[in-house]
């Protein structure tokens, strides 16, 4: 019988393997970001490319259908389509961006406020929260940045995009050999423990579908139908306001109030009828995206309260800036899932009490 080593050897050589592991983590951060970037989507596709699996059509005698490798063929095809199209007006949507943020302060000093009070604001006072001095100038001075380096910054977006086609590689790897990756990581666990992992899986990749393919996605849907409405009613830097839209509106409650704001302010120099129609269609395609795509999409499947949405965006925000207020739900999502997991768990297959009655 071997000689069971020393309880300090143990614990010594876990904490030097623990130690490593942390080194590693710190001086590899970007392939460490890839990767985990990459199992976020390979997570959040997986539910639908379960689904295109599943799906079968009987031609005769034989039932024909796609495998994993399949469906990642096609996802792609349509998500390099789409990128495709974001790419190509890129440069004039940058230089549009920094025109934008250069003139927004004009056309707020340009605007006819009201000379009775407004929810109990005064007019004066009213006026001095909307031309803040600094603000005004910040805007201008970033616009001005954006408008004379075009080039540049659509030459990063595009390097940001050989990042992100690199991921989504990775992230067809592993979902293509999701179950072969998977025996291998559960393999040094116990059996319990590995059927309470695979019992979660679902959960949490239903979560993050739904949030990357729900949320951004109608986020994306919404700033597209914004655009070409406004550029149908003339409304200047139409393609600024779509963009600005679909980003302010991953943020709840305040974002499509941001969006139309912008719109009427950018708005402001045309007839009123052209106003009020750009306003109105706007918060109707949010409301249709609130009140109909995202209780469909999404709700079944975030699992958090209202409060709760908020206050994980505004951590989000306060860790990370804008990607962490993007990332924070889908992660509060799968955290409520973990801690609902450890305060009512679920049943293990065979634990269950038999109540039928014995002979």
């Amino acid at each position: 019988m071997a000689q069971q080593r020393p309880w300090y050897w143990i614990y010594g050589l876990r904490f030097l393997g623990g130690a490593i592991a942390i080194y590693l983590v710190f001086r590899l951060q970007q392939t460490v970001q890839l990767l985990l970037t990459s199992l976020f989507f390979a997570g959040a596709i997986t539910p639908l490319v379960e689904r295109m699996v599943r799906w079968q059509v009987t031609v005769g005698r034989w039932r024909l259908g796609l495998n994993r490798a399949a469906v990642i063929a096609i996802i792609y095809v349509v998500l390099l389509f789409a990128l495709l199209v974001a790419i190509a007006p890129a440069p004039r949507l940058v230089s549009e961006l920094g025109q934008f943020l250069t003139q927004l302060p004009i056309l707020v000093q340009k605007l006819e406020l009201p000379t009775t009070p407004v929810f109990g604001i005064s007019p004066q006072l009213l006026r001095e929260v909307i031309e803040t001095r600094l603000l005004l100038e910040q805007l201008q001075t970033l616009g001005r940045e954006i408008a004379g380096q075009t080039v540049d910054i659509t030459v990063r977006l595009l390097s940001t995009m050989g990042i992100g086609l690199l991921s989504l590689m990775i992230t067809a790897y592993m979902v293509i050999n999701a179950d072969a990756l998977l025996r291998r990581v559960l393999a040094p666990l116990s059996d319990p423990v590995q059927v309470r992992v695979r019992q979660l899986l679902p959960p949490i990749t239903n979560c993050l579908g739904a949030y990357v393919l729900g949320r951004i996605g109608t986020s994306f849907l919404l700033g597209i139908c914004t655009y070409f409405a406004l550029a149908l009613i003339a409304v200047p830097f139409a393609a600024t306001l779509g963009l600005v839209t679909a980003i302010a509106n991953l943020i709840p409650y305040l974002g499509g109030l941001i969006s139309l704001v912008l719109i009427g302010i950018t708005a402001s120099p045309l007839s009123v009828s052209q106003i009020s129609l750009a306003v109105g269609i706007c918060f109707t395609l949010q409301q249709i995206e609130a009140w109909i795509l995202q209780p469909w999409l999404v709700a079944p499947y975030l699992n958090l309260d209202p409060f709760e949405l908020l206050l994980s965006i505004i951590i989000g925000a306060e860790l990370l800036g804008v990607p962490g207020a993007i990332l924070a739900p889908p992660v509060a999502g799968v955290g409520r899932i973990l801690v609902q997991q450890f305060t009512h768990p679920m049943p293990l297959p065979g634990s269950e009490p038999d109540d039928r009655p014995t002979a």
